[in-house]
């Protein structure tokens, strides 16, 4: 790297530019962070409860399933990020619902 001192960082460790994300786009990736988290935590805390090893196994996997798009929600497009708000809730209260029963 010495010898390219005015490159931009992002392009000298060999990465991309990201464009930063409007207010409106910002508000849509939190709210769905903010879902998944919630789902991810849900997930976590059944599998915590769960006894019966194959039903443990299944929530585990949705657990990892849902660590990874955690992961991934910067590189998600905006209908992705739509489709979580729009579908995480109703398995966020189904999720609720079955830890407190």
């Amino acid at each position: 790297m010495p010898d390219e001192p005015r490159k931009h960082l992002t392009d000298a460790v060999g990465g991309r530019a990201g464009v930063p994300l409007s207010d409106v786009e910002r508000v849509e990736w939190e709210r769905a962070r903010n879902l998944v988290q919630s789902v991810a935590s849900c997930y976590n805390s059944l599998v915590s409860q769960a006894t019966d090893p194959d039903r443990r196994a299944e929530l585990a996997a949705e657990l990892a399933f849902h660590d990874g798009e955690l992961r991934r929600l910067g590189t998600m497009s905006g209908a992705e990020r739509r489709t979580v708000i729009g579908t995480y809730p109703d398995l966020l209260a189904r999720l609720r619902t079955e830890l407190d029963g």
